[in-house]
């Protein structure tokens, strides 16, 4: 019975067993492309930036798809582009270069002209006040608010406990709404946050 149960011990354990294949990089594009991009261009880069940051955290995992548990590719990949925006805004700032300015209003092809503008600048100020955020909070802020994501996957993707990440998108939002009331006549929402 001994050798028996060794036996079936052995086989719930063996990693080989499961079909946990590494992904492939055409899988990881088309399932994570929009959400690292979007989380780029959130970060403070203008859309060719994100375009280039973008491309580049895919050339990284590429090269480590080996590496990436399954299940875990989006954390795995918001990682790199953690790595990617703290390196290029490092760059940035030797070279004493200011980001450009390009407005990116997601398209809206049945909206007329004066909603395409109104989107422009709201997605302007958007980008205008989270730049006015430390890094840390424009992250919880931009994955709750924007990618509409829970805090416990805010949290895994943070690498932090749910605690920190619940406080501080709690605090992402008290400045965001302190930062955008002293501009009240830029308030799309008229002055309710």
């Amino acid at each position: 019975m001994g050798d028996a149960a060794s036996a079936c011990s052995e086989v719930a354990v063996d990693p080989v067993a499961r079909d946990e294949s590494p992904p492939d990089i055409d899988t990881l594009l088309s399932a994570h492309f929009a959400f690292i991009w979007r989380v780029f261009r959130r970060m403070g880069r203008c859309p060719a930036d994100a375009d280039d940051a973008t491309q580049q955290v895919f050339m990284i995992a590429s090269t480590k798809l080996d590496r990436i548990t399954p299940n875990r590719e989006r954390a795995y990949l918001y990682g790199i582009a953690l790595r990617v925006h703290g390196h290029a805004r490092r760059a940035e700032r030797r070279r004493r270069e200011v980001p450009s300015e390009v407005a990116d209003a997601p398209a809206a092809p049945d909206r007329g002209p004066e909603t395409q503008a109104a989107l422009a600048e709201a997605w302007r100020l958007l980008d205008e006040l989270l730049a006015k955020l430390p890094d840390k909070l424009r992250r919880v802020l931009v994955l709750a608010e924007i990618e509409q994501l829970e805090v416990t996957e805010i949290a895994s993707l943070e690498g932090i406990p749910v605690g920190t990440a619940t406080s501080r998108l709690r605090r992402a939002r008290e400045r965001f709404r302190a930062v955008l009331a002293r501009q009240p006549s830029r308030n799309p929402f008229g002055g309710r946050a």
